[in-house]
């Protein structure tokens, strides 16, 4: 009998931490990253940087002095928006964090990424701090031509959706994210224009148009979020820190 007791004590004492494990993804403290070659990643992550260190840069990387919160190996994420390229060739690159993984570069066109994680949670919000200063947009594409002179503005997504595997995005082929597509049960944006004064604490809500259970979970934060069509500033920064998925 005093065996039976303690078998159930225990499982209400674990429980609860595999259901927390389960509500959260992996590093969205964004405290863990890794060097792999000359690119630097933020684990459970990916960004652009495959595409932009072939002529040397990383536009993401790891912060480890300007912290929304500080301790012992703790970090944020810059995202720094650059021209990438040699003797005035090149493109303009926004600098993003996603969850998913960098596929490959297509030419000097764009590029092709895998966007989404499994999740099947339902979260009421994301949860973080941002710091950001936007700068004057000073590459815009042909299509993009009015936007030159304004300023930029950065973007921070959440989608959980019912996939059945993760969205392709190809910005050589038009093919981009759809908040209102059908298979988008949840959504929540925070669009970044104005400059703060060190870190604000962030809360994006999720508003969702079923009761379906997701199958997938993206989130994507971009420090200019016209950067798919290489228009931006190259004085725009991003800093994201501590991010959480609140319920």
């Amino acid at each position: 009998m005093k065996k039976t007791v303690l078998l159930i004590s225990a499982l209400f004492f674990v429980l609860p931490i595999t259901l927390k494990a389960q509500d959260q993804l992996e590093n969205l403290s964004l405290d863990k990253w890794e060097k792999r070659g000359k690119v630097w990643y933020a684990v459970g992550w990916d960004s652009g940087n495959k595409g932009t260190t072939t002529i040397g840069k990383n536009v993401t990387e790891p912060e480890e002095t300007f912290l929304a919160v500080k301790g012992n190996g703790k970090k944020a994420a810059r995202l720094k928006s650059e021209f990438v390229g040699v003797v005035g060739i090149g493109k303009f690159a926004s600098a993003s964090l996603y969850t998913g993984e960098y596929l490959k570069t297509l030419g000097t066109s764009g590029a092709q990424l895998s966007f989404g994680v499994p999740f099947t949670r339902r979260p009421k919000s994301l949860h973080g701090y941002y710091s950001y200063k936007p700068g004057i947009i000073d590459y815009a594409a042909k299509s993009m031509s009015s936007k030159k002179g304004q300023g930029d503005h950065g973007q921070i997504e959440i989608y959980l959706t019912v996939w059945d595997k993760p969205f392709i995005i190809d910005n050589t082929k038009g093919v981009n994210l759809n908040s209102k597509d059908a298979q988008v049960i949840g959504y929540g944006v925070l669009d970044l224009g104005t400059a703060t004064d060190g870190y604000v604490e962030f809360n994006i809500p999720v508003k969702y148009t079923s009761d379906a259970t997701p199958t997938y979970i993206g989130i994507m934060a971009s420090s200019s979020k016209w950067g798919g069509t290489y228009t931006g500033s190259t004085d725009t920064v991003l800093y994201l820190d501590e991010l959480e998925l609140r319920y």
